[in-house]
């Protein structure tokens, strides 16, 4: 089930990094010192995801025991992955204070040969809450300046889930005697720090510079004080699209216990990346996050070739409660070698008034160019626009003097610059057309064409199936080439049965009854007579019959011959006086070898249905076996009782309910 739902939170959300990810405007882990206005809100979710086992611990490797026995060393599976994510949101509480949360969400897929599903490192889970606060310094002009400088403030939560996951996602969760939650600090962490931004596009360079560190420190002394840190550089390409490059990172700030002071195992990242400014106030951020760890060595293989970094690792040794009373401990992985980092966030204006971003007079859901420099001229699709007035006037001076065509009308207001020399036009510089079906005059063979209709290329109403209907005319547009249609252009169709007289092999049928594909009358005997006219519709194939459709031969004729078949009163044992007319009926199957034959037993409404059921069906067996015993194929036959379902008389008569007391011989197909 955990792993069902870590795939899920993947969907929504992908990692959380060391800073930022938190929707600010620019890169991905840089945090800028612009707040973002009074009431403006900010939403989304941002992270990244590594596939490997170096991304969980050193060596991809770790030891287990359960119950107080010897630890036991098990590896990860190679293509085990690791990923991370938050959701956020933020508001401006004042132009220049920001507040918001954001809440981290977690999944190790710590697959292995050993109990890590047990022990729960391979799990879906939170972490600790985030709330934060970012103040613009000086608060007036926190937004126009090219040097911005901001306070922030961070409050963490421990929301987090103590006993699950494998890599420690901050680094001041290192506990120095006890045990270490990857997930949390287990405690209140407070942070504090300043963000700057460098903002060159006001010295004429599309390049901005954001800097920003965080002092962290955790309530349980038994945790490091740390700096958390971020500076990232931006290059303004074009109006929708900003590529950046970013440094960021953690780094402790003291020892604390069996841990040492040592930057170079702490996390540090490279990302290069990109970010999109989409319509509607959208921003999508796509980055490769490149650990420096991965830069001691290229060649993170199985075995020793790696040394380097698992001998870091035994310096750095992560002791583990899971659950199911398992202890572990592994070396410690401070980020993922290699990630894709990305982060998608909506700015939203919680006071209902349309946004203009850049100050350039269109609102942001109009603007085209959303981040353009202050000062510039701008369109009306808040793009940069130059003074076209001299250039539209010049421009248009030399189109009204050019006649392409020589019928006197300039190119600019012509509508057919490519007139046949010497054709009369009108006052648009296209030919004469009377009849205004777009086809001039001297092209024209029909002239005379009703306003609206479609025409051909020689002027004529369009008559797509040849059948001399137009086709605005044409009730049937589609009828096939040679058959003759009435005047709407429909087939004819004389008997009105549906079949169209050039398909019809019987076209005087009667009207108001139902015919075949070939307009005939259905015949479902085939005995030659229509069942409208046909007395004895179940006449078996092959049968001699008269013209009511009725075997000549009455010992041929099922609806005769099921009147002979009888049973002793209250009985479903066949009358004597049945036997003669089972003889009858057995000979004539054995003649009529392809004839199959459905017995049927019905009753008259007195009595239990069920009985009544029962009955007719035990009377419908006694014919069958009797027809089996004189030779007839058990598969030919088959038996079913219908009660009182399906009566052909009055039940409230004795002599409706005689009449109802039968037998029906039925002929089917398998």
């Amino acid at each position: 089930m955990k792993k069902v739902i870590s795939l899920a939170l993947l969907s929504s959300t992908l990692a959380f990094a060391q800073a930022g990810i938190m929707g600010g405007s620019e890169g991905l882990h840089q945090i800028n010192a612009r707040t973002q206005g009074q009431w403006q809100v900010n939403i989304g979710t941002g992270g990244n995801i590594s596939i490997g086992s170096w991304g969980l611990s050193r060596g991809g490797v770790y030891e287990m025991r359960s119950g107080g026995g010897t630890y036991q060393k098990y590896s990860f599976n190679g293509a085990d992955y690791s990923q991370a994510g938050n959701i956020f949101v933020s508001v401006g509480v004042l132009d220049f204070i920001d507040i918001g949360a954001s809440l981290p969400l977690y999944y190790e897929h710590a697959n292995s040969n050993g109990p890590s599903g047990s022990s729960n490192m391979w799990t879906t889970s939170r972490g600790d809450l985030d709330l934060f606060a970012k103040v613009g310094l000086p608060f007036a002009s926190s937004k126009s300046g090219f040097f911005l400088p901001a306070l922030m403030l961070d409050l963490y939560v421990p929301t987090g889930e103590i006993g699950a996951g494998v890599r420690p996602r901050h680094v001041w969760y290192l506990n120095g005697r006890g045990y270490t939650h990857p997930f949390t600090a287990d405690e209140f962490v407070l942070g504090a720090g300043f963000a700057l931004t460098f903002d060159f596009t006001k010295k004429g360079a599309p390049i901005t510079w954001n800097a920003a560190a965080s002092y962290v420190y955790p309530i349980n002394t038994d945790q490091t004080n740390t700096l958390v840190y971020s500076t990232g550089v931006n290059w303004l390409f074009r109006p929708w699209m900003t590529p950046f490059f970013e440094f960021s990172g953690e780094m402790r700030l003291q020892s604390k216990g069996r841990y040492s002071f040592d930057p170079l195992v702490d996390p540090m990242l490279f990302t290069p990346g990109v970010r999109f400014h989409l319509p509607y106030n959208v921003e999508f951020a796509i980055g490769l996050d490149v650990a420096v760890r991965a830069l001691r060595e290229f060649s993170f293989k199985s075995g020793i070739t790696h040394k380097r970094d698992v001998k870091g690792g035994k310096d750095y040794q992560i002791y583990y409660v899971g659950e199911n009373n398992y202890n572990g401990k592994y070396g410690y992985a401070s980020t993922p070698l290699l990630s894709g980092s990305a982060l998608l966030s909506i700015a939203l204006d919680a006071t209902g008034k349309s946004k203009d971003s850049d100050g350039d007079g269109v609102i942001d859901s109009k603007d085209k160019c959303a981040r353009t420099p202050k000062d510039v001229k701008v369109n009306e699709d808040g793009c940069p626009a130059e003074d076209l007035a001299a250039k539209e006037k010049a421009y248009n001076d030399s189109l009204a003097k050019i006649d392409t065509d020589n019928d006197g009308i300039p190119d600019v207001k012509d509508k057919c610059p490519n007139t046949i020399p010497g054709t009369a036009v009108d006052s648009i510089g296209c030919m004469q057309d009377f009849d205004k079906d777009g086809i001039s005059d001297n092209q024209d063979k029909c002239p005379n064409t009703e306003a609206g209709v479609p025409v051909n290329a020689s002027g004529c109403p369009l008559d797509f199936d040849n059948d001399g209907v137009p086709d605005y005319l044409d009730k049937c547009p589609n009828t096939p080439s040679g058959v003759v249609v009435d005047s709407k252009g429909c087939i004819l169709d004389s008997d009105n049965d549906g079949i169209p007289d050039f398909k019809d092999k019987c076209p005087g049928t009667p009207s108001g009854n139902a015919v075949d594909t070939l307009g005939c009358l259905h015949d479902v005997d085939k005995d030659g007579v229509a069942d409208i006219l046909d007395k004895c519709p179940n006449t078996l194939p092959g049968i001699q019959v008269d013209a009511n459709g009725c075997p000549v031969n009455k010992k041929e004729d099922l609806n005769q011959l099921k009147k002979g078949v009888q049973f002793k009163t209250g009985s479903t044992k066949l009358a004597k006086s049945s036997y003669s007319t089972l003889n009858d009926i057995a000979k004539l199957m054995k003649k009529y070898t392809s004839v199959n034959l459905e017995v049927q037993g019905h009753t008259d409404n007195k009595g239990s249905e069920k009985k009544n059921k029962k009955l007719s069906e035990t009377r419908a067996n006694a014919v069958v076996k009797y027809l089996i015993k004189k030779g007839v194929a058990k598969d030919r036959l088959r038996a079913v009782g219908y009660g009182s379902e399906m009566p052909i008389a009055d039940n409230n008569t004795a002599e409706g309910r005689a009449e109802n007391r039968r037998v029906e011989l039925v002929p089917f197909t398998k």
